[in-house]
Protein backbone atom coordinates (compact mmCIF):
# COMPACT_ATOMS: atom_id res chain seq x y z
CA UNK A 1 0.00 0.00 0.00
CA UNK A 2 1.43 3.36 -1.08
CA UNK A 3 0.47 6.59 0.72
CA UNK A 4 0.36 9.95 -1.06
CA UNK A 5 -0.72 13.36 0.19
CA UNK A 6 -2.22 15.36 -2.64
CA UNK A 7 -4.92 17.93 -3.50
CA UNK A 8 -8.53 17.09 -4.32
CA UNK A 9 -10.21 18.48 -7.47
CA UNK A 10 -11.78 21.25 -5.38
CA UNK A 11 -8.36 22.36 -4.13
CA UNK A 12 -8.47 20.89 -0.62
CA UNK A 13 -5.87 18.66 1.00
CA UNK A 14 -6.39 14.95 0.39
CA UNK A 15 -4.63 11.70 1.17
CA UNK A 16 -4.78 8.71 -1.17
CA UNK A 17 -3.89 5.07 -0.49
CA UNK A 18 -2.98 2.96 -3.52
CA UNK A 19 -3.33 -0.79 -3.22
CA UNK A 20 -2.93 -2.94 -6.34
CA UNK A 21 -5.45 -1.40 -8.78
CA UNK A 22 -7.51 0.32 -6.07
CA UNK A 23 -7.40 3.94 -4.87
CA UNK A 24 -8.79 4.96 -1.47
CA UNK A 25 -9.16 8.71 -1.08
CA UNK A 26 -9.48 10.53 2.27
CA UNK A 27 -10.48 14.19 2.13
CA UNK A 28 -11.11 14.81 5.84
CA UNK A 29 -7.78 15.80 7.48
CA UNK A 30 -8.70 14.25 10.84
CA UNK A 31 -8.77 10.84 9.09
CA UNK A 32 -5.29 11.20 7.56
CA UNK A 33 -3.54 9.62 10.62
CA UNK A 34 -5.94 6.66 10.37
CA UNK A 35 -5.05 6.18 6.69
CA UNK A 36 -1.31 6.51 7.30
CA UNK A 37 -1.48 4.02 10.18
CA UNK A 38 -3.52 1.60 8.09
CA UNK A 39 -0.86 1.63 5.36
CA UNK A 40 1.76 0.45 7.85
CA UNK A 41 -0.23 -2.60 8.99
CA UNK A 42 -0.34 -6.13 7.72
CA UNK A 43 -2.44 -7.66 10.47
CA UNK A 44 -4.22 -5.89 13.30
CA UNK A 45 -7.17 -6.09 15.72
CA UNK A 46 -10.14 -3.94 14.71
CA UNK A 47 -10.39 -2.54 18.20
CA UNK A 48 -6.83 -1.19 18.02
CA UNK A 49 -7.86 1.32 15.36
CA UNK A 50 -9.53 3.61 17.89
CA UNK A 51 -6.03 4.36 19.26
CA UNK A 52 -4.51 5.36 15.90
CA UNK A 53 -3.56 8.99 15.48
CA UNK A 54 -5.17 11.07 18.22
CA UNK A 55 -7.89 8.44 18.72
CA UNK A 56 -11.26 7.86 17.07
CA UNK A 57 -14.81 6.98 18.00
CA UNK A 58 -15.56 3.32 17.32
CA UNK A 59 -18.56 4.25 15.16
CA UNK A 60 -16.25 6.18 12.81
CA UNK A 61 -13.57 3.53 12.33
CA UNK A 62 -16.15 0.72 12.23
CA UNK A 63 -17.75 2.21 9.11
CA UNK A 64 -14.33 2.73 7.54
CA UNK A 65 -13.32 -0.86 8.19
CA UNK A 66 -16.59 -2.21 6.79
CA UNK A 67 -16.07 -0.21 3.58
CA UNK A 68 -12.50 -1.50 3.28
CA UNK A 69 -13.70 -5.09 3.81
CA UNK A 70 -16.40 -4.65 1.16
CA UNK A 71 -13.77 -3.35 -1.28
CA UNK A 72 -11.57 -6.40 -0.54
CA UNK A 73 -8.75 -4.19 0.61
CA UNK A 74 -9.00 -5.79 4.04
CA UNK A 75 -10.04 -9.34 4.92
CA UNK A 76 -10.91 -11.03 8.18
CA UNK A 77 -8.01 -13.02 9.65
CA UNK A 78 -9.02 -16.66 10.12
CA UNK A 79 -6.10 -17.32 12.48
CA UNK A 80 -3.84 -19.07 9.97
CA UNK A 81 -1.34 -16.19 9.80
CA UNK A 82 0.87 -16.70 12.80
CA UNK A 83 3.14 -13.69 12.49
CA UNK A 84 3.37 -10.23 11.06
CA UNK A 85 4.89 -9.69 7.65
CA UNK A 86 8.13 -7.70 7.80
CA UNK A 87 7.98 -4.03 6.92
CA UNK A 88 8.11 -3.30 3.20
CA UNK A 89 10.32 -0.26 3.74
CA UNK A 90 13.75 -0.90 2.25
CA UNK A 91 17.12 0.85 2.30
CA UNK A 92 18.44 2.36 -0.90
CA UNK A 93 19.95 -0.25 -3.23
CA UNK A 94 22.18 2.38 -4.81
CA UNK A 95 25.82 3.07 -3.93
CA UNK A 96 26.67 6.56 -2.76
CA UNK A 97 26.68 8.81 -5.82
CA UNK A 98 30.00 10.18 -7.00
CA UNK A 99 28.53 13.36 -8.48
CA UNK A 100 27.65 16.12 -6.02
CA UNK A 101 26.55 18.80 -8.48
CA UNK A 102 24.16 18.84 -11.43
CA UNK A 103 25.91 18.72 -14.80
CA UNK A 104 24.77 19.90 -18.22
CA UNK A 105 25.67 18.49 -21.65
CA UNK A 106 26.55 21.99 -22.77
CA UNK A 107 29.73 21.11 -20.87
CA UNK A 108 30.14 17.92 -22.94
CA UNK A 109 33.84 18.36 -23.65
CA UNK A 110 34.74 18.72 -19.97
CA UNK A 111 32.48 15.84 -18.91
CA UNK A 112 33.84 13.41 -21.48
CA UNK A 113 37.43 14.40 -20.80
CA UNK A 114 36.85 13.84 -17.09
CA UNK A 115 35.08 10.49 -17.46
CA UNK A 116 36.88 8.96 -20.45
CA UNK A 117 40.07 10.91 -21.03
CA UNK A 118 38.86 12.10 -24.44
CA UNK A 119 37.08 15.43 -24.92
CA UNK A 120 34.08 15.34 -27.27
CA UNK A 121 32.53 18.58 -28.47
CA UNK A 122 28.82 19.27 -27.67
CA UNK A 123 28.20 19.30 -31.42
CA UNK A 124 28.83 15.53 -31.37
CA UNK A 125 26.69 14.88 -28.27
CA UNK A 126 24.00 12.63 -29.80
CA UNK A 127 26.68 10.41 -31.35
CA UNK A 128 28.11 9.44 -27.95
CA UNK A 129 24.94 9.81 -25.84
CA UNK A 130 21.87 8.36 -27.59
CA UNK A 131 19.16 10.98 -28.05
CA UNK A 132 16.84 9.10 -25.70
CA UNK A 133 19.39 9.39 -22.86
CA UNK A 134 20.40 13.04 -23.22
CA UNK A 135 17.87 14.22 -20.62
CA UNK A 136 18.95 11.73 -17.93
CA UNK A 137 21.34 14.02 -16.04
CA UNK A 138 19.01 17.05 -15.96
CA UNK A 139 17.20 18.12 -12.80
CA UNK A 140 13.45 18.73 -12.78
CA UNK A 141 11.58 21.27 -10.66
CA UNK A 142 11.39 18.72 -7.82
CA UNK A 143 15.19 18.67 -7.72
CA UNK A 144 15.36 15.12 -9.06
CA UNK A 145 17.31 13.88 -12.07
CA UNK A 146 15.19 12.83 -15.01
CA UNK A 147 16.92 9.44 -15.17
CA UNK A 148 16.42 8.80 -11.41
CA UNK A 149 18.32 5.63 -10.38
CA UNK A 150 19.14 4.78 -14.02
CA UNK A 151 20.99 7.98 -14.93
CA UNK A 152 23.35 7.64 -17.89
CA UNK A 153 26.24 7.89 -17.46
CA UNK A 154 26.20 6.38 -13.99
CA UNK A 155 29.10 8.54 -12.88
CA UNK A 156 26.84 11.62 -13.14
CA UNK A 157 24.04 10.28 -10.94
CA UNK A 158 23.37 12.39 -7.85
CA UNK A 159 21.95 11.25 -4.53
CA UNK A 160 18.40 12.42 -3.77
CA UNK A 161 16.06 11.62 -0.85
CA UNK A 162 14.15 8.57 -2.06
CA UNK A 163 11.69 6.17 -0.46
CA UNK A 164 12.20 2.51 -1.37
CA UNK A 165 9.93 -0.40 -0.58
CA UNK A 166 9.41 -4.04 -1.46
CA UNK A 167 7.15 -4.25 -4.51
CA UNK A 168 3.59 -5.37 -3.64
CA UNK A 169 2.35 -5.72 -7.23
CA UNK A 170 1.52 -9.17 -8.65
CA UNK A 171 3.88 -10.81 -11.14
CA UNK A 172 7.65 -11.16 -11.29
CA UNK A 173 8.15 -7.99 -9.24
CA UNK A 174 6.17 -9.21 -6.23
CA UNK A 175 8.38 -9.32 -3.11
CA UNK A 176 11.46 -9.05 -5.32
CA UNK A 177 14.85 -8.66 -3.65
CA UNK A 178 15.12 -5.44 -5.66
CA UNK A 179 12.95 -2.64 -4.26
CA UNK A 180 10.82 -0.07 -6.05
CA UNK A 181 11.17 3.72 -5.98
CA UNK A 182 7.96 5.00 -4.37
CA UNK A 183 9.12 8.62 -4.59
CA UNK A 184 9.05 8.41 -8.38
CA UNK A 185 5.70 6.59 -8.20
CA UNK A 186 4.17 9.39 -6.13
CA UNK A 187 5.42 12.03 -8.59
CA UNK A 188 3.91 10.07 -11.45
CA UNK A 189 0.55 9.74 -9.71
CA UNK A 190 0.48 13.48 -8.91
CA UNK A 191 0.80 14.40 -12.57
CA UNK A 192 -0.96 11.43 -14.16
CA UNK A 193 -3.90 13.26 -15.73
CA UNK A 194 -1.66 15.89 -17.33
CA UNK A 195 0.74 13.16 -18.49
CA UNK A 196 -2.06 11.21 -20.18
CA UNK A 197 -3.42 14.36 -21.84
CA UNK A 198 0.05 15.24 -23.14
CA UNK A 199 0.49 11.67 -24.36
CA UNK A 200 -2.71 11.89 -26.41
CA UNK A 201 -1.57 15.20 -27.92
CA UNK A 202 1.86 13.80 -28.85
CA UNK A 203 0.25 10.66 -30.29
CA UNK A 204 -1.97 12.76 -32.56
CA UNK A 205 1.04 14.68 -33.90
CA UNK A 206 2.90 11.38 -34.43
CA UNK A 207 0.04 9.98 -36.53
CA UNK A 208 0.10 13.12 -38.65
CA UNK A 209 3.65 12.18 -39.67
CA UNK A 210 3.20 8.40 -39.67
CA UNK A 211 -0.48 7.87 -40.61
CA UNK A 212 0.03 4.19 -41.46
CA UNK A 213 0.38 3.43 -37.72
CA UNK A 214 -3.33 4.15 -37.22
CA UNK A 215 -4.16 1.07 -39.30
CA UNK A 216 -2.12 -1.20 -37.03
CA UNK A 217 0.75 -0.62 -34.61
CA UNK A 218 4.03 -2.38 -35.29
CA UNK A 219 6.93 -2.81 -32.90
CA UNK A 220 8.93 -0.19 -34.81
CA UNK A 221 6.04 2.29 -34.64
CA UNK A 222 5.78 1.94 -30.85
CA UNK A 223 9.52 2.23 -30.28
CA UNK A 224 9.67 5.31 -32.52
CA UNK A 225 6.68 6.96 -30.84
CA UNK A 226 8.14 6.26 -27.39
CA UNK A 227 11.44 7.81 -28.46
CA UNK A 228 9.63 10.89 -29.78
CA UNK A 229 7.71 11.28 -26.52
CA UNK A 230 11.14 11.42 -24.84
CA UNK A 231 12.28 14.04 -27.35
CA UNK A 232 9.58 16.49 -26.17
CA UNK A 233 11.17 17.17 -22.74
CA UNK A 234 14.68 16.61 -24.11
CA UNK A 235 14.24 19.31 -26.76
CA UNK A 236 13.52 21.83 -23.98
CA UNK A 237 17.02 21.10 -22.64
CA UNK A 238 18.95 21.40 -25.92
CA UNK A 239 17.22 24.06 -28.04
CA UNK A 240 19.12 27.28 -28.66
CA UNK A 241 16.70 29.53 -26.75
CA UNK A 242 16.10 27.13 -23.89
CA UNK A 243 14.70 28.38 -20.61
CA UNK A 244 16.91 28.29 -17.51
CA UNK A 245 13.96 26.87 -15.56
CA UNK A 246 14.10 23.15 -14.73
CA UNK A 247 11.72 20.69 -16.40
CA UNK A 248 8.19 20.56 -15.10
CA UNK A 249 7.63 17.32 -13.12
CA UNK A 250 4.90 16.31 -15.57
CA UNK A 251 7.55 16.23 -18.31
CA UNK A 252 10.14 14.39 -16.22
CA UNK A 253 7.55 11.84 -15.03
CA UNK A 254 6.33 11.36 -18.61
CA UNK A 255 9.95 10.77 -19.64
CA UNK A 256 10.52 8.15 -16.94
CA UNK A 257 7.44 6.04 -17.62
CA UNK A 258 7.88 6.29 -21.41
CA UNK A 259 11.55 5.35 -21.19
CA UNK A 260 10.49 2.09 -19.56
CA UNK A 261 8.30 1.33 -22.58
CA UNK A 262 11.09 2.31 -24.98
CA UNK A 263 13.47 -0.07 -23.25
CA UNK A 264 10.92 -2.90 -23.39
CA UNK A 265 10.31 -2.43 -27.13
CA UNK A 266 14.06 -2.18 -27.71
CA UNK A 267 14.48 -5.49 -25.88
CA UNK A 268 11.77 -7.07 -28.05
CA UNK A 269 13.57 -5.96 -31.22
CA UNK A 270 17.23 -6.34 -30.26
CA UNK A 271 17.66 -8.86 -27.43
CA UNK A 272 17.19 -12.50 -28.54
CA UNK A 273 17.51 -13.90 -25.01
CA UNK A 274 14.64 -15.87 -23.52
CA UNK A 275 12.72 -15.63 -26.76
CA UNK A 276 13.56 -14.68 -30.33
CA UNK A 277 13.88 -11.01 -31.28
CA UNK A 278 10.94 -9.69 -33.28
CA UNK A 279 11.30 -7.90 -36.61
CA UNK A 280 10.45 -4.16 -36.69
CA UNK A 281 7.28 -4.80 -38.71
CA UNK A 282 5.81 -7.28 -36.17
CA UNK A 283 2.30 -6.18 -35.10
CA UNK A 284 1.92 -5.52 -31.36
CA UNK A 285 -0.75 -4.55 -28.84
CA UNK A 286 -0.58 -3.01 -25.37
CA UNK A 287 -1.26 -6.37 -23.74
CA UNK A 288 1.40 -8.13 -25.85
CA UNK A 289 4.00 -5.57 -24.82
CA UNK A 290 3.04 -5.85 -21.15
CA UNK A 291 3.05 -9.65 -21.22
CA UNK A 292 6.44 -9.71 -22.98
CA UNK A 293 7.87 -7.36 -20.35
CA UNK A 294 6.52 -9.57 -17.57
CA UNK A 295 7.84 -12.80 -19.12
CA UNK A 296 11.27 -11.37 -19.85
CA UNK A 297 11.84 -9.42 -16.64
CA UNK A 298 11.77 -6.06 -18.40
CA UNK A 299 10.33 -4.54 -15.22
CA UNK A 300 13.61 -5.32 -13.45
CA UNK A 301 16.84 -3.33 -13.53
CA UNK A 302 20.16 -4.05 -11.86
CA UNK A 303 19.09 -2.21 -8.72
CA UNK A 304 15.29 -2.02 -8.61
CA UNK A 305 11.96 -2.85 -10.19
CA UNK A 306 9.41 -0.70 -11.99
CA UNK A 307 7.22 1.12 -9.44
CA UNK A 308 4.16 1.37 -11.68
CA UNK A 309 1.11 -0.77 -10.81
CA UNK A 310 0.19 -3.15 -13.62
CA UNK A 311 -3.12 -1.44 -14.39
CA UNK A 312 -1.40 1.93 -14.78
CA UNK A 313 1.25 0.48 -17.09
CA UNK A 314 -1.44 -1.03 -19.32
CA UNK A 315 -3.44 2.23 -19.20
CA UNK A 316 -0.33 4.13 -20.24
CA UNK A 317 0.38 1.87 -23.23
CA UNK A 318 -3.29 1.83 -24.27
CA UNK A 319 -3.37 5.64 -24.11
CA UNK A 320 -0.20 5.85 -26.17
CA UNK A 321 -1.61 3.59 -28.87
CA UNK A 322 -5.33 4.46 -28.84
CA UNK A 323 -5.95 7.61 -26.78
CA UNK A 324 -7.80 10.39 -28.64
CA UNK A 325 -6.89 14.01 -27.96
CA UNK A 326 -9.94 16.25 -27.51
CA UNK A 327 -7.90 19.44 -27.10
CA UNK A 328 -9.74 20.36 -23.89
CA UNK A 329 -6.99 19.88 -21.29
CA UNK A 330 -5.53 23.07 -19.77
CA UNK A 331 -1.82 22.46 -19.26
CA UNK A 332 0.59 24.13 -16.89
CA UNK A 333 2.39 26.91 -18.79
CA UNK A 334 5.74 25.07 -18.89
CA UNK A 335 4.11 21.90 -20.16
CA UNK A 336 2.16 23.88 -22.75
CA UNK A 337 5.43 25.44 -23.98
CA UNK A 338 6.96 22.01 -24.50
CA UNK A 339 3.89 20.84 -26.43
CA UNK A 340 3.96 24.00 -28.56
CA UNK A 341 7.47 22.90 -29.61
CA UNK A 342 6.37 19.36 -30.47
CA UNK A 343 7.12 19.57 -34.22
CA UNK A 344 10.64 20.89 -33.63
CA UNK A 345 11.09 18.27 -30.90
CA UNK A 346 10.04 15.57 -33.37
CA UNK A 347 12.59 16.78 -35.92
CA UNK A 348 15.25 16.71 -33.21
CA UNK A 349 14.20 13.24 -32.08
CA UNK A 350 14.05 11.75 -35.57
CA UNK A 351 17.43 13.18 -36.53
CA UNK A 352 18.89 11.96 -33.24
CA UNK A 353 17.49 8.48 -33.81
CA UNK A 354 19.00 8.43 -37.31
CA UNK A 355 22.40 9.44 -35.94
CA UNK A 356 22.11 6.78 -33.24
CA UNK A 357 21.04 4.00 -35.63
CA UNK A 358 23.79 4.84 -38.11
CA UNK A 359 26.53 4.97 -35.51
CA UNK A 360 25.46 1.91 -33.54
CA UNK A 361 25.69 -0.24 -36.67
CA UNK A 362 29.42 0.03 -35.88
CA UNK A 363 29.15 -2.57 -33.09
CA UNK A 364 27.99 -5.49 -35.29
CA UNK A 365 30.71 -4.49 -37.76
CA UNK A 366 33.30 -4.57 -34.98
CA UNK A 367 32.18 -8.01 -33.77
CA UNK A 368 32.35 -9.30 -37.35
CA UNK A 369 35.91 -7.94 -37.74
CA UNK A 370 36.97 -9.47 -34.43
CA UNK A 371 35.74 -12.86 -35.63
CA UNK A 372 37.47 -12.51 -39.01
CA UNK A 373 40.81 -11.61 -37.40
CA UNK A 374 40.52 -14.44 -34.87
CA UNK A 375 39.91 -17.00 -37.62
CA UNK A 376 42.84 -15.75 -39.72
CA UNK A 377 45.40 -15.85 -36.89
CA UNK A 378 44.08 -19.27 -35.83
CA UNK A 379 44.52 -20.61 -39.37
CA UNK A 380 47.99 -19.08 -39.56
CA UNK A 381 49.09 -20.74 -36.33
CA UNK A 382 47.62 -24.07 -37.41
CA UNK A 383 49.60 -23.78 -40.66
CA UNK A 384 52.86 -23.51 -38.71
CA UNK A 385 53.31 -19.71 -38.56
CA UNK A 386 54.22 -19.71 -34.89
CA UNK A 387 54.78 -15.95 -34.82
CA UNK A 388 50.96 -15.65 -34.95
CA UNK A 389 50.55 -17.78 -31.79
CA UNK A 390 50.40 -14.83 -29.36
CA UNK A 391 47.77 -13.20 -31.56
CA UNK A 392 45.77 -16.42 -31.63
CA UNK A 393 45.74 -16.62 -27.82
CA UNK A 394 44.64 -13.01 -27.59
CA UNK A 395 41.92 -13.07 -30.24
CA UNK A 396 40.61 -16.51 -29.26
CA UNK A 397 39.78 -15.01 -25.87
CA UNK A 398 37.95 -12.13 -27.55
CA UNK A 399 36.07 -14.53 -29.82
CA UNK A 400 34.95 -16.53 -26.78
CA UNK A 401 33.60 -13.34 -25.21
CA UNK A 402 31.75 -12.43 -28.40
CA UNK A 403 30.10 -15.83 -28.69
CA UNK A 404 29.41 -16.50 -25.01
CA UNK A 405 28.65 -13.09 -23.50
CA UNK A 406 27.61 -10.57 -26.16
CA UNK A 407 24.44 -10.43 -28.26
CA UNK A 408 26.52 -10.37 -31.46
CA UNK A 409 27.98 -13.86 -31.34
CA UNK A 410 26.63 -15.06 -34.70
CA UNK A 411 26.36 -13.57 -38.16
CA UNK A 412 22.58 -14.01 -38.07
CA UNK A 413 22.38 -11.86 -34.97
CA UNK A 414 24.69 -9.25 -36.43
CA UNK A 415 22.68 -9.01 -39.62
CA UNK A 416 19.42 -8.87 -37.67
CA UNK A 417 20.69 -5.94 -35.63
CA UNK A 418 22.02 -4.14 -38.70
CA UNK A 419 18.65 -4.61 -40.42
CA UNK A 420 16.86 -3.15 -37.39
CA UNK A 421 19.16 -0.11 -37.34
CA UNK A 422 18.64 0.39 -41.08
CA UNK A 423 14.87 0.21 -40.55
CA UNK A 424 15.05 2.84 -37.78
CA UNK A 425 17.14 5.10 -40.02
CA UNK A 426 14.89 4.79 -43.06
CA UNK A 427 11.59 4.93 -41.14
CA UNK A 428 12.66 8.08 -39.31
CA UNK A 429 13.39 9.60 -42.71
CA UNK A 430 9.72 9.18 -43.65
CA UNK A 431 8.84 11.63 -40.89
CA UNK A 432 11.37 14.26 -42.02
CA UNK A 433 11.06 16.64 -44.95
CA UNK A 434 14.72 16.06 -45.83
CA UNK A 435 14.82 12.26 -45.74
CA UNK A 436 17.38 11.74 -48.51
CA UNK A 437 18.66 8.33 -49.52
CA UNK A 438 18.30 5.13 -47.52
CA UNK A 439 20.95 4.07 -45.02
CA UNK A 440 22.24 1.36 -47.38
CA UNK A 441 22.50 3.80 -50.27
CA UNK A 442 24.28 6.40 -48.18
CA UNK A 443 26.83 3.83 -47.06
CA UNK A 444 27.32 2.67 -50.63
CA UNK A 445 27.84 6.27 -51.77
CA UNK A 446 30.60 6.71 -49.20
CA UNK A 447 32.29 3.57 -50.49
CA UNK A 448 32.46 5.03 -53.98
CA UNK A 449 34.60 7.92 -52.76
CA UNK A 450 38.06 6.97 -51.54
CA UNK A 451 39.93 10.27 -51.62
CA UNK A 452 43.29 8.65 -50.93
CA UNK A 453 43.68 4.87 -51.09
CA UNK A 454 47.39 4.88 -50.24
CA UNK A 455 46.50 3.90 -46.67
CA UNK A 456 45.74 0.37 -47.86
CA UNK A 457 49.32 -0.08 -49.00
CA UNK A 458 50.58 1.50 -45.77
CA UNK A 459 48.54 -0.99 -43.73
CA UNK A 460 49.81 -4.00 -45.67
CA UNK A 461 53.41 -2.80 -45.45
CA UNK A 462 53.14 -2.34 -41.68
CA UNK A 463 51.70 -5.84 -41.25
CA UNK A 464 54.33 -7.44 -43.47
CA UNK A 465 57.08 -5.65 -41.53
CA UNK A 466 55.78 -7.01 -38.25
CA UNK A 467 54.34 -10.42 -39.18
CA UNK A 468 55.95 -11.54 -42.44
CA UNK A 469 54.71 -11.70 -45.99
CA UNK A 470 52.57 -14.83 -45.87
CA UNK A 471 49.08 -15.18 -47.40
CA UNK A 472 47.76 -14.92 -43.85
CA UNK A 473 49.24 -11.45 -43.51
CA UNK A 474 47.51 -10.49 -46.74
CA UNK A 475 44.23 -11.93 -45.44
CA UNK A 476 44.67 -9.99 -42.20
CA UNK A 477 45.21 -6.77 -44.15
CA UNK A 478 42.07 -7.44 -46.19
CA UNK A 479 39.95 -8.04 -43.08
CA UNK A 480 41.20 -4.87 -41.40
CA UNK A 481 40.69 -2.85 -44.60
CA UNK A 482 37.09 -4.06 -44.80
CA UNK A 483 36.54 -3.00 -41.20
CA UNK A 484 38.09 0.41 -41.93
CA UNK A 485 35.83 0.86 -44.97
CA UNK A 486 32.74 -0.04 -42.93
CA UNK A 487 33.82 2.31 -40.14
CA UNK A 488 34.44 5.25 -42.48
CA UNK A 489 31.03 4.89 -44.09
CA UNK A 490 29.38 4.68 -40.65
CA UNK A 491 31.26 7.73 -39.38
CA UNK A 492 30.42 9.69 -42.52
CA UNK A 493 26.68 8.96 -42.47
CA UNK A 494 26.44 9.49 -38.70
CA UNK A 495 28.31 12.78 -38.83
CA UNK A 496 26.00 14.03 -41.59
CA UNK A 497 22.95 13.25 -39.46
CA UNK A 498 24.53 14.97 -36.48
CA UNK A 499 25.31 18.03 -38.59
CA UNK A 500 21.69 18.26 -39.71
CA UNK A 501 20.52 17.91 -36.10
CA UNK A 502 22.87 20.70 -34.97
CA UNK A 503 21.50 23.04 -37.62
CA UNK A 504 17.92 22.17 -36.68
CA UNK A 505 18.36 23.13 -33.01
CA UNK A 506 20.68 26.08 -33.63
CA UNK A 507 23.81 24.48 -32.23
CA UNK A 508 27.20 25.56 -33.56
CA UNK A 509 29.28 23.15 -35.64
CA UNK A 510 32.17 21.25 -34.06
CA UNK A 511 35.70 22.63 -34.54
CA UNK A 512 36.96 19.19 -35.61
CA UNK A 513 35.57 16.15 -37.41
CA UNK A 514 34.03 13.23 -35.54
CA UNK A 515 36.41 10.26 -35.67
CA UNK A 516 36.36 6.52 -35.14
CA UNK A 517 38.19 7.02 -31.85
CA UNK A 518 35.25 9.11 -30.59
CA UNK A 519 32.94 6.11 -30.97
CA UNK A 520 34.72 4.46 -28.05
CA UNK A 521 33.60 7.26 -25.72
CA UNK A 522 30.09 5.82 -25.51
CA UNK A 523 31.48 2.47 -24.33
CA UNK A 524 33.66 4.27 -21.79
CA UNK A 525 30.63 6.17 -20.46
CA UNK A 526 28.83 2.85 -19.94
CA UNK A 527 31.48 1.86 -17.44
CA UNK A 528 32.49 -1.72 -16.72
CA UNK A 529 30.00 -4.17 -18.21
CA UNK A 530 30.60 -7.91 -18.73
CA UNK A 531 29.85 -7.92 -22.46
CA UNK A 532 32.20 -5.08 -23.30
CA UNK A 533 35.04 -5.90 -25.67
CA UNK A 534 38.16 -3.79 -26.04
CA UNK A 535 37.61 -1.18 -28.73
CA UNK A 536 39.01 -2.94 -31.80
CA UNK A 537 41.12 -0.05 -33.06
CA UNK A 538 42.79 0.09 -29.63
CA UNK A 539 43.32 -3.65 -29.77
CA UNK A 540 44.86 -3.41 -33.26
CA UNK A 541 47.29 -0.82 -31.91
CA UNK A 542 48.14 -2.92 -28.87
CA UNK A 543 48.38 -6.31 -30.61
CA UNK A 544 49.60 -5.38 -34.10
CA UNK A 545 51.44 -2.14 -33.49
CA UNK A 546 49.31 -0.17 -35.97
CA UNK A 547 47.39 3.02 -35.17
CA UNK A 548 44.41 3.68 -37.46
CA UNK A 549 42.79 7.12 -37.49
CA UNK A 550 39.51 7.48 -39.39
CA UNK A 551 37.18 10.39 -40.04
CA UNK A 552 34.68 11.02 -42.83
CA UNK A 553 37.43 12.12 -45.22
CA UNK A 554 40.37 9.83 -44.62
CA UNK A 555 42.03 6.77 -43.15
CA UNK A 556 45.55 7.31 -41.78
CA UNK A 557 47.96 4.53 -40.79
CA UNK A 558 50.86 5.05 -38.37
CA UNK A 559 53.00 3.01 -36.00
CA UNK A 560 51.99 2.56 -32.39
CA UNK A 561 54.53 4.05 -29.96
CA UNK A 562 56.80 1.69 -28.05
CA UNK A 563 55.39 -1.36 -29.80
CA UNK A 564 57.19 -4.66 -29.81
CA UNK A 565 56.03 -7.96 -31.28
CA UNK A 566 55.08 -9.45 -27.91
CA UNK A 567 51.95 -11.00 -26.50
CA UNK A 568 52.36 -8.90 -23.36
CA UNK A 569 52.65 -5.59 -25.17
CA UNK A 570 50.17 -2.85 -24.27
CA UNK A 571 50.13 0.78 -25.35
CA UNK A 572 48.71 3.73 -23.43
CA UNK A 573 45.16 4.62 -24.50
Amino acid sequence: MVVQRTTSPDGNAALVLYYEDKEISFEEPHLFPFAESLAQQHRFSAGDTITWGNGYEWSVVRDLLVNLLDARILSMDDGTEAQMRPSRVRPSPLPTAKSKIARDWGDCAAITAELTGRAVDPAHLELIVPVFRVAHIALDADGRQVGEANVFPRALRMDAPTEWMTCPFPGTRYDSDRPMNTTALKAMRSHWDEMMAALKFIRARFLARFPEAAAGWTLAHVERLASLVLSVPTYQLVKANRSPDPLHPTLSSLFRVTDGLRMATHQMMFVPVGEAALPPHAPVSARQIFDYAERNYSFHSETGVCAGPSHMIVEFIETLLHGEDDGAYRYDARVATALDDVEAAFDYGLLGLRAHAALFSFWPAMARAYEAIAEIVSDATAAGHINFAPLRTRFDAHLETIRRVTLLGSEDRRQSREAAYADIFDACGHGLETAGASFAQRQADVGLVDEDSSWRGDLLAALVAGWGGSPFTQALATAICEFCDATRSIVTVSAACQGELNRQIGRRAAPRNFTAADIAVHAELLGSVPQRLPFLFDEIAAALGIVIDIDEHSVVISAAPKFSNSADNRVPR
